[in-house]
Formats: C-alpha cells, sequence, structure tokens
C-alpha cells in the first residue's frame, strides 16, 4: 500500500490524503515503478479535479492528479529491456501519463519514454519543474519556428530576419507563469541578442519578472494592438498565446502578426470554437496548437524525454535556471502544507503563481 493525495469525489475541496491505496506494479516491459520524490504543480492540475466541481464520484474510487515530477526508479519489468535496467535506482525526471493515476502519490508507474536521468549537479526541485511546462514551452518554440532542443553548446544562434528585414519578434502572451518563463529563458539562451522578446503581464510584479527571465519588453495584456505595429506589416514573427484566443485576443494576434508568421495556442475554451482566421490567411500565417499530452495518446509520437534532457543539460551548463516562483520555500512545499488552504496548490490554481511551484512528496 502506500499514501497518496487524491479524491473520490470532483472537486480541488475534496482533495485528502489516503494511507490504503494499492502500490502500483509494472506491467509492461516499458514500464518503471518510480518513488516520487517531487511533483510538478500545474494549472491542468486544478481542471481535471473540477472537470465537475458539483462533487461528483470519480469513476476509480480514487482520482490522482500530477503529471510530472522527478523520482527514484525503484523497480522494472522483468521483461525490460538493457537500457530500461540501467535506469534502476537513477533519479530521473518523468512526464506523467494522464490516462493513469498521477504524481500526488508516494509511488508512479511510467513509461520509460517519458524519462530520463537527472545530470549530477541539477537540483532535484530544479529538475521537477521541467515535465509539463518546461516541456511545453519548448514544443511552442519548435511551432513558431525558434528550435531549442538541440542547442546544448552554449552557442547563440543565428535567425533569419522577418521578411521585412527586422529583428525576429516573440509575442508570449501571458509570459509571468511556468510556460511563460521556461518559454523565455530557451529562446534567450539559445538566440541571444538576435531575437526581441515582448511579453504580455497583468502587474508590475510579473513586468518584473518577465525581465528576470529575460524578456525584452513587458505590456499590458490589453494592450497588444496598442503598442506592437498592427496592420498588413503587422510587428511579430513568433506568438506563443498562454491565454484562452477569445475573439478580440485572437483578433489582436492576427493583428500584430507579421507576413508568414506562426502562432501556437495553449489554451483551449470557446473561443478555440469560433476562430477568424481571415487576417492570418491574408497574411499567409500558420496557426499551431499545443498540448503536451498528445504525444503520450499518439504512441510517444514525440521524444519527450529527450526534450526533458535537453532542458536539464541547459540548466546543467547554466544557460537557464528552473523558474521557480520567489513564494517557493522547500520548508512549505512538503505535500502537508501544499494541501492546506492558501497552500501551494491553491496558489497554482489562482493562476497568478509567478514561475514554477512543486510539491515534495518524499525524502
Amino acid at each position: 500500500m502506500m499514501k497518496v493525495l487524491g479524491t473520490s469525489k470532483f472537486g480541488r475541496q475534496n482533495l485528502a490524503f489516503s494511507t490504503d491505496h494499492p502500490k502500483p506494479t509494472p506491467t509492461k516491459p516499458t514500464d518503471l515503478l518510480i518513488r516520487v520524490l517531487y511533483t510538478d504543480l500545474n494549472p491542468v492540475d486544478h481542471h481535471k479535479l473540477n472537470m465537475k466541481p458539483d462533487g461528483t464520484p470519480t469513476p476509480s474510487g480514487c482520482f490522482i492528479v500530477g503529471y510530472g515530477g522527478v523520482g527514484t526508479v525503484e523497480s522494472i519489468s522483468p521483461d525490460a529491456t538493457e537500457n530500461e535496467q540501467q535506469l534502476l535506482h537513477k533519479q530521473v525526471c518523468f512526464l506523467a501519463d494522464p490516462r493513469n493515476d498521477g504524481s500526488y502519490a508516494q509511488y508512479i508507474v511510467i513509461d520509460h519514454r517519458l524519462v530520463t536521468v537527472i545530470p549530477d549537479g541539477v537540483p532535484l526541485e530544479a529538475a521537477a519543474c521541467i515535465p509539463v511546462a518546461g516541456v511545453t514551452a519548448l514544443e511552442c518554440l519548435e511551432k513558431v519556428g525558434l528550435p531549442v532542443s538541440n542547442s546544448n553548446d552554449g552557442v547563440v544562434t543565428p535567425i533569419m530576419p522577418s521578411p521585412s528585414g527586422e529583428k525576429h519578434r516573440l509575442l508570449i502572451v501571458g509570459g509571468a507563469g511556468g510556460v511563460g518563463s521556461w518559454a523565455t529563458q530557451l529562446a534567450r539562451s539559445v538566440y541571444g541578442s538576435n531575437i526581441e522578446i515582448f511579453c504580455t503581464t497583468g502587474s508590475q510584479e510579473s513586468n518584473d519578472w518577465c525581465i528576470k527571465m529575460g524578456a525584452d519588453v513587458t505590456i499590458s495584456h490589453n494592450e497588444v494592438e496598442t503598442q506592437l505595429g498592427t496592420g498588413p506589416k503587422g510587428s511579430c514573427d513568433s506568438i506563443i498565446c498562454l491565454a484562452e484566443p477569445t475573439t478580440a485576443l485572437f483578433a489582436s494576434l492576427a493583428e500584430v502578426l507579421r507576413p508568414y508568421g506562426k502562432i501556437c495556442l495553449v489554451v483551449a475554451g470557446e473561443g478555440i470554437e469560433a476562430l477568424d482566421m481571415s487576417f492570418v490567411f491574408f497574411k499567409c500565417g500558420t496557426v499551431y496548437t499545443e498540448t503536451v499530452f498528445s504525444s503520450i495518446r499518439c504512441g510517444y509520437y514525440i521524444d519527450q524525454a529527450s526534450e526533458m534532457c535537453s532542458i536539464l543539460e541547459a540548466i546543467k551548463q547554466g544557460r537557464v535556471t528552473a523558474p521557480l516562483s520567489d513564494a517557493w520555500e522547500e520548508d512549505k512545499s512538503d505535500w502537508k502544507n501544499a494541501v492546506e488552504k492558501g497552500g501551494y496548490i491553491d496558489m497554482v490554481g489562482s493562476g497568478h503563481v509567478k514561475g514554477k511551484l512543486v510539491m515534495k512528496v518524499g525524502e
């Protein structure tokens, strides 16, 4: 048996500890049993918990969220390959399959294709910031034409100027959160001064945080059109949108998009159902979507272990730092404290955390 932080009914208010949950065991040759040390905390945790906030019973009887973290590989399948056997007893960074029990638990079973070894010198709490937010940021950057996953030599990468001949400009809508913080740092670490990074924010504290992460300029969420060039020429080559693309917001993004520019949408919502693509079409722009779990559902289409490894190497080399929130303190990160009212779990759910929070599960 093992201890978990789960719920038998939907709703954040029903989240509670249980000590009699069955300990999972590897059943497939690709499975690893990991003793969780830190779990990644993300807004998606709250989204899953509150899918039916009226307290509807969960299908499994104990619903466990948490979609990434770090831990120690404790056991492997008897049919494991030699490569998988080498992971035994290693400290690893992992991304979790959302179809299975999550990482708000002492143990979790993870496919080895979602696991990478943590290099010496990288703190566990830093590595735990990577799986959901870091990988999402990396994949967004790839989609908007700013690949970063194979740039571990520390050499600044040149980038093609925009069609107008101006410096390539990246706009991050909602730059102060975990994904925005990772995207800013990763882009800056690879492209240096060859790129301009603009972030939208909602407060002076968020402005300061984004500049600390490497942004050149911050603007208010509602100033996209007034502070950036609009019309047929636009002003942004790459856009990562970390807010729901409402009709008004997407219209603003279409206005500031440069010809042949790229937009990546990360948050769904009702706005997705009625996107007006006319101005994007006129500019020959491209719109992508990003869901970090899509690759898992498609049979591990992307090598996400390598993506996590790339970010870990960047931390090890000192090119980026894990964007742990200024509010994070190890003494307050234990899951007994994090689950309390106003604790780290509620802070993440508020949507106002700058950077990342992680929760300590094991020793």
